[in-house]
């Protein structure tokens, strides 16, 4: 069984599993906010709320909102129909924040998530990827190597949070 997970690490490291049985990725959790898009093809608002309502319409009414923070956490049905799982999210594309260049966050911000990045590596997760410049992260649980729910992440990822920028909207403490 092989996943891709998003994580917004850039607001909160989050890890959920999917457990649908199928080779195509699925998508457990994805940045937060709403991304604007350009261009002819793209007019509406890119956010996680506006992907789970298209899903829900493409028939997949057991596909959640997002949680307060704008976290998506999906766990695929055992019973879901893959094809249908995969003609949703293709129809859906368009409202995916995580889809198409996301905007760049500052530099400082991306070097604590390298750290963030580093402290899962050094806990041993060596396959644990490095963020993207927006922020987000494509953990693979077949590269990694580990079920992204095990408690050993989850664990490694309370102890790397100490290097995770504080989210924007809140001061430090």
């Amino acid at each position: 069984m092989s996943r891709k997970i998003v994580i917004p690490l850039l607001f909160l490291i989050a890890i959920a599993g999917c457990t649908g049985k199928t080779e195509d990725p699925n998508v457990a959790t994805a940045n937060p906010g709403v991304i604007r898009s350009s261009g002819a093809a793209a007019k509406a608002d890119r956010s996680p709320l506006a992907y789970s309502q298209c899903m829900r319409a493409q028939g997949l009414t057991w596909f959640p909102d997002p949680d307060a923070q704008g976290r998506l956490k999906v766990s695929t049905p055992d019973d879901a129909d893959p094809k249908k799982v995969e003609a949703a999210e293709q129809a859906c594309r368009k409202y995916a924040p995580w889809e198409g260049p996301g905007d760049p966050i500052p530099a400082d911000e991306l070097a604590k998530l390298r750290q963030v990045a580093q402290c899962m590596r050094d806990h041993g997760f060596t396959n644990w990827p490095d963020p993207n410049a927006d922020g987000s992260t494509r953990v693979d649980s077949r590269k990694l190597g580990v079920e992204a729910d095990d408690p050993k992440v989850r664990e490694a990822q309370e102890d790397c949070q100490k290097y995770a920028p504080t989210p924007r909207g809140r001061t430090g403490s």
